[in-house]
């Protein structure tokens, strides 16, 4: 008997859930609105974080059946800087984050999923519009916007680590980024409020890195993601799946959470193939970490400047850094105190 399988959305999540099944002798067609994978994206950078698990997200991807011919660079150290410019770099003993690259240009991660998932025998469907009501697997993306990034994609010679500006008058209660690789540069800021004012933040954004660096934009491209950052309390809905942000898994501590996307399109897969629970699966590997993802959220939103600097300035030396940052998503008792009030303030 023929195996068949619909998955409505050809992003990340979504195609690791292809390539997974088709690898199981599952006959699976992808069904995508756009003309290519990726068509959200202009090139821009974004990251696997390598802080979330005890295991390197280039390994896990392997044990996913994901191979990383894409473009990537391992990044070891990062520089923040607070709202009076203060300066701190940050040494990771082991890559705390590797760069990718997104869009519907060679070598992007979207490009590297959908060759895998071509060879792997996946049927894709360009330019078709199917309603998720008629999806095994549901990849639409974001259910609701609680976030953005507006920024900028840019040719430039300019080289430098990954630099990291938190200052309230640049991306309030959220983080202003610059990040360079491939003669591109990429900068934007993340807003969890006032759209309407996203690029008046994007010019300060903008000017701000400028001072602080001696570097030229060229062909400047404006690009804005969204994301959903809010815990769902059902991954699966009348026999149908969702994957990635269409079920919430996403985060902008977590470097927007391509990881947890592209594990969550595994788990839906192996949910299918050996009849167990999705829910409980994704339940298994991520409500602690989501439930403490929250709090911190909420503790990062009441820091707010004078709080950034404290941080960063506190102490000569941080050992083990990404120890550190693995250790704030263990949910510890006083995060678990601290959740239900988190998550009334955040809906606000």
């Amino acid at each position: 008997m023929t195996k068949k399988i619909t998955i409505c959305g050809a992003g990340p999540a979504g195609l690791t859930a292809g390539i997974n099944l088709a690898k199981q002798d599952y006959t699976v067609t992808i069904y995508e609105k756009k003309k290519d994978v990726g068509m959200r994206f202009r090139g821009d950078f974004q990251g696997f974080e390598n802080w979330s698990s005890n295991q390197d997200i280039m390994d896990e991807l392997k044990t996913m059946n994901i191979q990383p011919t894409f473009w990537n660079k391992s990044i070891s150290t990062a520089e923040f800087y607070d709202y009076q410019r203060f300066n701190r770099q940050i040494h990771f003993e082991k890559p705390g984050l590797y760069l990718i690259r997104r869009g519907p240009i060679p070598k992007t991660l979207d490009q590297a999923l959908k060759q895998q998932a071509l060879d792997a025998g996946i049927t894709i469907k360009f330019n078709t519009h199917l309603n998720p009501k008629h999806a095994d697997i549901i990849a639409t993306g974001p259910r609701r916007v609680d976030g953005i990034v507006r920024g900028i994609v840019f040719e430039t010679d300019f080289e430098r680590m990954p630099t990291i500006i938190l200052d309230d008058r640049l991306a309030p209660k959220s983080f202003a980024y610059f990040l360079t690789g491939q003669k591109s540069g990429c900068l934007g800021t993340g807003l969890t409020s006032n759209y309407h004012l996203a690029d008046q933040y994007l010019d300060k954004t903008i000017n701000a890195f400028k001072e602080l660096f001696n570097f030229e934009i060229n062909n400047p491209i404006r690009f804005t993601g969204y994301g959903n950052f809010f815990i769902q309390y059902k991954y699966s809905e009348n026999g149908q799946l969702y994957v990635g942000e269409a079920a919430g898994l996403q985060d902008y501590l977590l470097a927007f959470g391509l990881r947890q996307a592209i594990t969550s399109g595994y788990l839906a897969a192996e949910s299918i193939i050996h009849k167990t629970n999705y829910d409980t699966l994704v339940r298994q590997r991520f409500s602690g970490q989501l439930k403490t993802s929250l709090v911190n959220r909420f503790l990062f939103r009441l820091a707010r400047n004078k709080g950034y600097s404290s941080f960063l300035k506190k102490g000569e030396k941080i050992n083990d850094p990404l120890g550190r940052m693995y250790g704030q998503y263990d949910p510890k008792p006083f995060k678990k105190l601290f959740y239900p009030l988190a998550k009334i303030y955040l809906r606000k």
